[in-house]
């Protein structure tokens, strides 16, 4: 066991009370950065969006299917924690527009 080494391939986080508003706004952008949609499920997660900056990559979900009708939602990223960084501003805009933020499971 001396000799363990550990490799994360994706971390996970939540922000919970994400308005419906910043949301929306955020989709906007997308739609404007990164030309896509939404990809729309119905079960688990409403909203799945792909984001790809060169070789980095943003996995977010918006609003849960069990979560009731309100104007503030949970919305959950998972990325390669070496694309943290390319990522920054949306990460802090996420952090300033949530009531909490939880670290969800590495994988």
């Amino acid at each position: 066991m001396n000799n363990v080494q550990l490799s994360v391939d994706k971390v996970a986080v939540e922000y919970h009370g994400v308005t419906v508003n910043f949301y929306n706004q955020l989709a906007l952008s997308f739609k404007e950065w990164f030309d896509i949609k939404p990809t729309i499920r119905h079960k688990g997660y409403v909203y799945h969006w792909n984001l790809r900056h060169k070789d980095a990559y943003l996995y977010l979900r918006y609003q849960p299917w069990w979560q009731k009708k309100s104007r503030k939602y949970t919305l959950q990223i998972e990325i390669h924690p070496d694309h943290l960084i390319k990522f920054q501003r949306l990460l802090d805009a996420l952090y300033n527009h949530s009531q909490e933020v939880y670290f969800n499971r590495l994988g």
